[in-house]
């Protein structure tokens, strides 16, 4: 049964049980009064109900429209609602999968960097390492310093030349621990440290007669170089190699002391056949001091003229032949001149210096004739 009719049923069967009760009371009044004067009741009891049975019928069907109305228009809300929640739901199911995908991607690219930078860091670190191996294996102490002019790295030469452990030297100023004072006991001022210009004026500093101290307080002779440590133009410290060369200032000494032990004269000219160094009997034969003869043409002061008094042009001296042409050139008929413009007669031979395979100079070892004769 459709439901907004079964009121109305209820509805008319309550009437009509009140209609058959009205009966039954108009029954028993027309029993006690007289016929004459007996208005039939029923019959209005019978209108009266369906006027009022008609207006409710009327009044209810009435109400009943307006919520059925109110039903569709819910109902037409009701599917807009739905129609908008499905849209709603789909757009959200579409942006959901956008941002999913998003986040792949980004979780995709940020994986991927990640997984750059570890295979970078290793890459750096396997660098570090072999850069550390390389330093460990070089035969000439090495350490790094910042603008401070504190230590950042050394290696182990440095260490064992130095005597200082790693621990006690990274961060600590290298001037104050090892080149504090000069070799003949002075202050050695760290603005004077040719380290320490490196990393300020950014130019590469070589020092061949300096010495470094040791933890024990004893110093040792080295040669280093300065190099300036720069990344993307800016000046951020200096790498100092260095070595002792204290046995070859000792070999040097010996050598020296061999040279002024001769009784020939002996004296070294670079290419140009500028002196380099002079033994001492060349000195006194020659009567210059070795002062005076060093980056001085040799062949200008000493072996301009020949015996007759005639020009000797440098490109007709064997002495200086031996510089160019890399042989050992002997001469027994020759003179030099002294400091004085004397001059005496000498026999020498000059021998080419070979460093490598190039040509730097020669040594010439001649001896006074007139003393043997």
């Amino acid at each position: 049964m459709n439901k907004s009719f079964k009121p109305i049923v209820l509805l008319s069967v309550s009437f009509f049980f009140t209609a058959v009760l009205l009966y039954f009371f108009d029954d028993k009044i027309s029993n006690t009064c007289a016929a004459n004067t007996y208005v039939p009741y029923t019959i209005w009891s019978f209108v009266v109900l369906g006027f009022l049975f008609g207006i409710t019928c009327y009044i209810f069907l009435w109400e009943i429209g307006k919520l059925q109305n109110e039903n569709s228009l819910l109902k037409n809300d009701l599917q807009l609602c739905s129609d908008s929640l499905n849209n709603v739901q789909l757009n959200l199911d579409d942006a959901v999968e956008k941002k999913t995908f998003a986040k792949s991607v980004i979780n995709a690219s940020l994986n991927r960097e990640i997984a750059e930078r570890i295979q970078a860091e290793s890459e750096g670190i396997r660098l570090r390492k072999r850069l550390h191996a390389i330093l460990n294996s070089a035969g000439d102490g090495i350490f790094g310093i910042d603008t401070d002019g504190r230590v950042t790295f050394v290696n182990k030469k440095a260490i064992a030349l130095l005597g200082w452990t790693e621990e006690e030297l990274i961060g600590t100023s290298h001037h104050d621990l090892v080149h504090h004072t000069h070799k003949h006991g002075g202050p050695f001022p760290v603005e004077d440290c040719p380290i320490y210009m490196a990393y300020k004026d950014g130019q590469v500093h070589f020092e061949t007669n300096d010495v470094f101290w040791t933890k024990s307080g004893t110093s040792f002779a080295v040669e280093y170089t300065s190099t300036p440590l720069m990344d993307n133009q800016n000046l951020t410290g200096a790498v100092v190699v260095f070595k002792d060369i204290s046995k070859s200032k000792k070999l040097e000494k010996q050598l020296e002391l061999i040279v002024n032990s001769a009784g020939e004269g002996i004296f070294g000219l670079d290419v140009d056949g500028e002196v380099t160094f002079m033994n001492k009997a060349a000195s006194i034969m020659l009567g210059w001091e070795q002062e005076e003869l060093l980056g001085k043409s040799h062949h200008h002061l000493v072996h301009h003229t020949h015996a007759d008094g005639s020009p000797y042009h440098e490109k007709d001296c064997p002495i200086y032949m031996a510089c160019k042409d890399g042989q050992v050139h002997f001469k027994s008929d020759d003179v030099f001149w002294r400091k004085d413009g004397t001059n005496f007669a000498v026999e020498y031979n000059s021998t080419p210096i070979v460093e490598g395979r190039q040509l730097t100079g020669a040594v010439v070892v001649f001896r006074d004739l007139t003393t043997f004769s």
